[in-house]
């Protein structure tokens, strides 16, 4: 059962097609496993021999500055962790409180850390990211001061 005003999976096709690069699909709780399968039927090789898009039920991770960015959708408690930051979305406006746990959501609160104005939507770089995580971890532990 598709939501009304759902993209159609070859709607959604038409979109990702128009996008340069490989592009990592993580399953958010609006995704359905049918539109993976119909991607993985119509998924080009791209110039490198890989595949456009690739799969995840759970998250990827990504390397950036001697960081490893855990991508996924749900924010993921992880613990104590050392250059391991959380890149999630899911919670829209919400923050979780926790400095390795940043929200990347076009409506993330995160976003406000950044020291330029994006417009609404924008991708975030890996300089951006590390700029919200510094500034996130300063706020925690100048409130744990108090």
């Amino acid at each position: 059962m598709r939501p009304q005003n759902t993209p159609t999976n070859e709607d959604t096709y038409a979109m990702l097609k128009q996008l340069n690069g490989h592009i990592v699909l993580i399953k958010g709780n609006h995704d359905y496993r049918e539109l993976f399968k119909f991607l993985a039927k119509r998924n080009p090789t791209m110039p490198d021999g890989k595949p456009k898009y690739t799969f995840e039920d759970v998250g990827a991770l990504l390397k950036f500055d001697h960081h490893q960015f855990y991508c996924t959708h749900y924010p993921m408690l992880l613990g104590k962790v050392d250059k391991i930051i959380n890149l999630h979305g899911h919670i829209h406006h919400y923050s979780v409180p926790i400095a390795e746990n940043i929200n990347v959501g076009v409506d993330a609160p995160e976003r406000d850390y950044l020291s330029e104005d994006l417009p609404w939507g924008s991708p975030l770089r890996g300089e951006e990211i590390l700029e919200m995580y510094d500034k996130k971890k300063a706020d925690i532990a100048e409130l744990n001061r108090k």
